[in-house]
């Protein structure tokens, strides 16, 4: 607000500059007016354009305009020392090409290599524990999990977040989808959204890209993260592969989400509740709190009870974590060897 008071401020300061030099110099007052106010204008779109170009950008024109000057000058005087003053309608289009060529080459290469250099404060950041934390880039899948609401209440990220417009775009469309389930997905993941937005901290960004319909979301989420130097937070195999071969750091909440989960040994006994068919005849299906699956041999007669059962194998994938287990009760009635081997051959069976 404050910003917008100071630029109305200098339009109407700048057009009465104008209109008071016009009617010294004897012109019309309209003609004042009609250079002041337009001017006045133009100068301030100018600065609200050059406000939003990224600070990496307008040093490496600065500085690459000082490197080519001065590049300029070194390179006029050895010309002068190597073959003597050229003739005066030569020298300043000379002058001026060696300008254009050093000041483009300077400003390539610096602009290219910002991230290797400071240009703006020198020796500002000390420490390494001074920088700036990367953005994170969230993935659609991401939003629609959810968890990543719970993540963002403890100080474990700080990281500002951005949801690309394309994202925006897909949650639009999977909420106005004609599958029930696709909508309450995308419903619920605009409710997501709201929460991290209502959120102090840590910052959620809403950038105004132009999406580039003509490629695919994940080749665009890439690009987008190579240009501001961020991370991709996903749940998508697919896009971390593609993320990973292209240099990107990618956090996946899923295997995030395994490495938290408690261990659970080989032999160790769990109570669990049962709640639905495995795949295979006989197998029951249960869910830890964490939501891991436990697949329990023979124990289909005991769905919608809870049960003592005894771990025969783990198995860990980036999808999530699942565990194979059998009856307390079968594992007693049976020899101890037998049992755990018969529990082992079904557990490798099932991967």
């Amino acid at each position: 607000m404050i910003v917008w008071i100071l630029r109305t401020l200098f339009v109407l300061g700048g057009t009465a500059v104008a209109y008071s030099v016009g009617i010294a110099m004897g012109a019309s007052w309209w003609l004042g007016l009609a250079i002041g106010f337009p001017g006045s204008i133009a100068m301030v779109v100018g600065e609200w354009k050059l406000s939003r170009t990224r600070i990496s950008v307008i040093s490496s024109i600065v500085f690459g305009v000082l490197v080519g000057l001065l590049m300029t000058i070194l390179a006029e005087k050895v010309v002068v020392l190597a073959a003597g003053e050229l003739p005066r309608q030569y020298s300043r289009s000379f002058s001026l090409s060696l300008l254009v060529v050093f000041s483009y080459l300077a400003i390539a290469f610096i602009y290219q290599t910002r991230n290797k250099f400071r240009f703006i404060v020198p020796y500002a950041e000390f420490r390494p524990e001074q920088k700036t934390p990367r953005t994170v880039l969230l993935d659609t899948s991401v939003i629609i999990d959810g968890r990543i609401a719970e993540l963002l209440q403890s100080p474990i990220l700080e990281a500002p977040i951005v949801v690309h417009p394309l994202v925006l775009d897909e949650l639009h469309k999977i909420a106005d989808s004609d599958d029930p389930g696709k909508r309450q997905r995308g419903r619920f993941g605009i409710d997501t959204l709201e929460k991290l937005k209502d959120k102090a901290q840590p910052e959620v960004r809403f950038p105004d890209w132009q999406p580039e319909t003509w490629r695919p979301v994940d080749e665009q989420l890439i690009a987008a993260a190579r240009k501001t130097n961020a991370r991709i937070m996903t749940n998508d195999y697919n896009l971390n592969r593609l993320a990973t071969l292209e240099g990107i750091d990618v956090i996946n909440l899923n295997e995030l989400s395994n490495a938290l989960k408690p261990i659970v040994l080989t032999d160790e006994t769990i109570n669990i509740k049962l709640t639905k068919k495995g795949e295979r005849s006989g197998q029951a299906v249960g869910y830890l709190d964490d939501g891991t699956m436990v697949v329990v041999d023979d124990a289909a007669h005991r769905i919608g009870e809870e049960v003592s059962v005894v771990v025969t194998n783990t198995l860990t994938r980036e999808t999530g974590r699942m565990i194979f287990a059998e009856l307390y009760s079968n594992r007693n009635s049976d020899s101890p060897q037998k049992s755990s081997s018969h529990g082992r051959r079904r557990a490798s069976k099932q991967n």
